[in-house]
């Protein structure tokens, strides 16, 4: 009686000196129709033909029916799909950066690789590659967090089994300019030196610790509860407007006598005061640049023999003051946007706590004297 032919794809049990082998192909349908197979061979050694044949069984479930065969996508297409899809749910500076460090570095580097042949190894020779070039550490960080988010997202959508980006040996980062914070002295000097609107951003800045696209955001409208409390509600980045860094960056934040005091001798100067202008703007009621106001601000730096201070130098600076006046740490970081709190309401009642309001009104105590006694309000900087 003839032996009933085993059916086409099924595999293949082979009789060897050393025991049993099993031969099987696993198919795949390529992007334009066409079926493929891979023909696969595994030497089992001593085992027996039942055990074999269990094997056998065991890696055609495993291959399972045709799968579609994924065309060799290159880093630089699925980068774009990446730019178009994943970018635009960042801030507005952070698509920005990304897509600047995606351009300049990235792109030049592994466009024209096989996104699924991109390995570890691949990564550790740029890193490698970029401090050999004499790349701050930091740099390096940053533009290896691009890839990383870029892989990361290949491996959601399924063309990456794991990110190789990950488990890399990166440099340690180091500060390149040490870390300063003004002291109130130096602070007074600078703010006497100052034109008035420089010396408002400035002032404000120092008595709030607001960031840098939060203060140039700031509209008359978010200052009330009679001048005494300031709602940090956008940021402003190179013109466009957007909610804060972080969900923690929507707050309110008391304001000190000194601080209240700076507003209203501004407010008399300032060309625009409707509750929708901006606090501080351009003739035209634009966003001032940042780095216009810094050109002002340097030069008096240098002056004095100071450092050139910078926003987040005025940021330090206040939460080093309020640290020296005993403000809690916790309640530091809620004034500043940094701690994630998970509702608003939150963030209002324990910033407006009244033991918070005295340590608020405390910061910059010693940096503006008002001067009660003038027909109107008037500063002294010490």
């Amino acid at each position: 009686m003839a032996r009933p032919k085993r059916q086409y794809g099924s595999g293949a049990l082979l009789r060897r000196r050393s025991g049993w082998a099993i031969r099987w192909r696993e198919y795949e349908i390529t992007p334009d129709g066409r079926k493929t197979a891979e023909l696969h061979y595994e030497n089992l050694g001593d085992v027996s033909k039942t055990e074999a044949a269990r094997t056998l069984g065991l890696r055609l479930a495993q291959a399972g029916p045709p799968r579609l065969q994924r065309p060799k996508m290159t880093f630089a297409t699925f980068a774009s799909d990446w730019v178009a899809q994943v970018v635009p749910m960042y801030k507005h500076s952070t698509q920005k950066n990304h897509t600047h460090i995606l351009t300049k570095h990235l792109l030049p580097r592994f466009g024209d690789t096989v996104l699924s042949e991109l390995s570890r190894q691949h990564v550790q020779t740029y890193v490698a590659y970029l401090v050999r070039k004499g790349y701050a550490p930091r740099t390096v960080d940053h533009i290896h967090d691009v890839l990383s988010a870029v892989l990361r997202t290949a491996v959601k959508w399924g063309h990456l089994p794991h990110n190789p980006a990950l488990n890399v040996d990166l440099p340690a980062l180091k500060t390149v300019r040490p870390k300063w914070a003004l002291s109130e002295t130096q602070a007074s000097a600078l703010l006497d030196k100052l034109p008035a609107l420089a010396k408002a951003m400035v002032g404000l800045a120092l008595l709030t610790g607001l960031r840098r696209g939060e203060l140039f955001a700031l509209r008359w409208k978010d200052i009330g509860e009679g001048d005494t409390v300031l709602s940090v509600r956008e940021a402003v980045y190179e013109g466009h407007f957007d909610t804060p860094k972080t969900a923690a960056g929507l707050r309110r934040v008391p304001l000190s006598p000194a601080a209240r005091a700076l507003l209203t001798d501004w407010r008399r100067r300032a060309r625009r005061s409707e509750p929708d202008d901006l606090v501080f703007s351009t003739w035209s009621g634009k966003p001032i640049s940042p780095n216009n106001v810094q050109k002002v601000i340097y030069p008096v730096c240098e002056s004095l023999g100071l450092p050139r201070a910078t926003w987040l130098t005025f940021r330090r600076t206040y939460a080093s003051w309020a640290h020296e006046v005993g403000m809690p740490g916790k309640i530091i970081a809620q004034l500043m946007g940094h701690e994630k709190i998970d509702t608003t309401l939150n963030i209002y009642a324990q910033v407006l706590d009244g033991s918070v309001r005295e340590a608020a009104e405390r910061v910059g105590r010693g940096l503006i004297t008002i001067d009660h006694s003038a027909p109107e309000v008037a500063l002294v900087t010490h």
